[in-house]
């Protein structure tokens, strides 16, 4: 027995080498900012009026909430939902949207769960090796922008990570 446990012992080595070891990457709150400023900035370019924002890990869990001047807390609201939705689907809602509706006489019931949505507006979050990290909700502005601000958000925050 102690002769197999020595042999199987200086295996470690030649072992650990065979393979990287998996490597889960973890949203930074450097990362979360410059999704904020790249809303932000979008917002501001096309003039939209105030916007909550709300970014979730990857696990479903509050990262950093932010809410211009004069959104309003339906717009908090909303954003948090868009978020986390993006964050534990790996979707955007506009995503899920499209999958909820694929089949009229079979739809998922998503619009009956309180804690997800199928509202446009949340983005999931890629780090620039492609690794889901988390999930973008945006609301206050028309739909469409709401999930343009959130993949500008995306674009900063990976453009930021390569400098």
């Amino acid at each position: 027995m102690k002769r197999l446990l020595v042999v199987a012992l200086g295996l470690l080595p030649v072992l650990a080498e065979a393979a990287d070891p998996y490597v889960e990457e973890v949203m930074t709150l450097e990362q979360a900012r410059n999704l904020i400023v790249g809303c932000e900035r979008y917002a501001a370019q096309h003039e939209l009026g105030a916007v909550s924002m709300a970014i979730y890990d990857a696990s479903g869990n509050l990262k950093v909430f932010a809410r211009q001047d004069g959104a309003t807390l339906a717009t908090a609201d909303f954003a948090h939902i868009k978020g986390r939705t993006a964050a534990i689907t790996a979707l955007a809602t506009s995503e899920l949207a499209k999958i909820e509706y694929a089949d009229s006489a079979r739809p998922m019931g998503i619009p009956q769960l309180g804690t997800l949505t199928i509202v446009q507006g949340g983005v999931p979050v890629q780090s620039v090796s492609g690794q889901h990290i988390g999930g973008f909700g945006i609301s206050g502005a028309p739909a469409v922008h709401d999930e343009a601000c959130g993949r500008a958000g995306v674009e900063k925050m990976q453009a930021a990570a390569q400098q």
